[in-house]
Order: C-alpha cells, then structure tokens, then sequence
C-alpha cells in the first residue's frame, strides 16, 4: 500500500460480510479498510478480501464480546487463542474486533451476555497484542468503568498493547478525558467516531472529539458493506472538522495523518 496515496481511513468496518458490494471498493487506493473479524468463523473471510484487494485493506481478526457465549460452549474451540496468534502473525493484522458490552443481549435467549467471561475474552486479546507489540480495536458499550480498570491493570504489569482504539466512542466526555486519556494509557490511546453510532448525540459528540489531541483523532464507518462507506466517512470527518472548528479538508488531512501513524508499518 502506498501510504501518500490515501486521503481517507475507515479505521473500522465490516464489508467483508457483504460480498456483493466490494465491486464499489475504491481500488485506486485513495481509501484504506481496515476490516474486522468478530466471531472466528469470519477470520478467513477477511484473508479472502485481503487476498483480492491487497493495496488497501488492513486486515483485523478478534473476537467481539456478543460471541463469547460460542467461546463458552465450545463452538468456538479452545484452540482459538493459538490460532488467533497465527493468523494475526501469519496475515500482518492488527487485533480486533474486541472488549466489552453490558448492553448487549443474545437474540434467541433475550440475556445479556455473560460479563466476567467477556472480561477474560478481553484480557486474553489484550495479552497477544501485546506479545506481538500490535494495535487493538476496542468495542465497549455502558462498560467504560470495567474497561478501563481492565487496561490500567495492563498498564501496571507493563503489558498494555503498543496502540488502542476506541472505536465509535459512545461514552461521556467526562469518563473518556478520566479514564483513557491519562497516562501512559493515555499516550497510546486514540479515539475513533463513525456517523453511524456518534451522529445519533452530536452535541455529545462534538464534546468528546474536543476533548480528544488532535493528533489522536480517528474515523470510521463501522458498516458492513462498502457500498455506503464513502458517503458514511465524510459524514464522520464533516462531523469532526465542525467540532474542532477545522474545514473539511484540514480535518481530512489531519485524520489521515493520524490514521498513518496508527497503521505504520501495515501501510
């Protein structure tokens, strides 16, 4: 990939479970995709899309907290956390996608997901990022307070992965500035917002993105097909330039810069 080519990250999507629309992924490599696996059964998919659109998509395999329930039955293996390392060392991928959710609730059952195990699941992920020295991708909804004292426990043991983010932030401005944005967690945290989930509260929003250093600020689509993705980022970036007081095009650049720096060496 030719990293000077790229106007535009989507820093977290999931078209690889719409293979019907990749016909519209922009192959001159003016965008980039990093594409996340949630649920094992999905990880091959990306290395498929990997495979045919090689010049711009970033790979990223995890699983997502709504799947631990399989973890637990055993659907998913034991074996996943040997193989999540392969794939993660064997496709050059970042982690993801990961963390918390105490909203969240099984379609078939109507219960939440069962928390402590997501928390093992997390802290599992967390650990292998960290042995490869690789980014994560966190999801985390109503479960900001346990995240944070699951990655301040990282920190203290010196195990935090070198790169997180905190994809499509829906949490106050207050909990994101006291919790994630201090300290050595601080130093490696970036903070990343999609129109799809932060255009619902602007106001909130543009609070948080305020809060965020400018060199930490990120976006996405956070879709599952690529057909709606270019309109979905500049929707993300407009959102962004009018909170920081940027014009379109200075906020793209900066946020293209940022996703740079995320994604060095996958680039």
């Amino acid at each position: 990939m030719n990293s000077k080519d790229v106007i535009m990250f989507d820093v977290h999507n999931h078209i690889h479970e719409t293979p019907s629309e990749f016909e519209v992924l922009d192959v001159k490599g003016h965008t980039a995709y990093c594409v996340q696996a949630t649920k094992y059964v999905d990880w091959d998919d990306v290395v498929r899309l990997k495979d045919s659109y090689r010049s711009i998509i970033i790979p990223a395999f995890g699983i997502h907290p709504w799947f631990v329930e399989r973890v637990l039955s055993g659907e998913i293996p034991p074996t996943w956390a040997d193989e999540l390392r392969k794939m993660l060392t064997q496709h050059h991928a970042i982690l993801g996608e990961c963390g918390l959710d105490k909203a969240a609730r099984n379609p078939e059952t109507h219960q939440v997901y069962p928390f402590e195990p997501q928390i093992q699941l997390l802290e599992t992920q967390l650990s292998i990022a960290h042995d490869l020295d690789i980014p994560v991708s966190l999801h985390c909804v109503r479960a900001f307070g346990a995240l944070s004292d699951v990655l301040r426990k990282a920190e203290s043991k010196g195990q935090l992965p070198p790169l997180l983010m905190l994809h499509s932030y829906s949490g106050s401005p207050d909990m994101l500035e006291q919790m994630f944005l201090k300290g050595e967690l601080g130093r490696r945290t970036y903070v990343s917002f999609s129109s799809a989930v932060n255009g619902r509260n602007q106001t909130k929003s543009a609070k948080c993105i305020q809060i965020v250093p400018a060199d930490r600020l990120l976006v996405e689509s956070d879709l599952h097909g690529a057909r709606a993705t270019a309109a979905a980022l500049e929707t993300a970036i407009a959102l962004v330039a009018e909170a920081r007081g940027w014009s379109f095009s200075e906020a793209q650049l900066q946020l293209a810069l940022n996703s740079r720096v995320f994604f060095g060496r996958y680039l």
